[in-house]
């Protein structure tokens, strides 16, 4: 049993957060971003089709930009509601 274990600690650990990747079409690379908290594997992967690069590093910046726009939008929406929600803006203040 303890080579077992041993096999168990070598797997490396999948990534817990959303990943950019550039996946291989034909003679071009696709920009896709690996969304490993998602139940089912069609869903995981979020394909850009029509934003097909020529090159892998060109298709890898497309998905970190979007990530990163996306991720800023989320950011701005609770810094949005973070502010409605105080009493001050109500004109609740004490």
């Amino acid at each position: 049993m303890a080579q077992v274990d041993d096999i168990d600690n070598l797997s490396p650990a999948l990534p817990t957060s959303p990943r950019p990747l550039a996946q291989k079409l034909g003679t071009g690379f696709v920009p896709a971003i690996y969304h490993p908290e998602r139940a089912t594997e069609y869903l995981r992967f979020e394909r850009f089709v029509r934003k097909t690069k020529i090159s892998a590093q060109d298709a890898l910046e497309y998905a970190t930009r979007a990530l990163w726009y996306r991720q800023t939008r989320a950011a701005a929406k609770l810094r949005k509601i973070e502010i409605i929600s105080d009493p001050k803006y109500l004109g609740r203040a004490a």
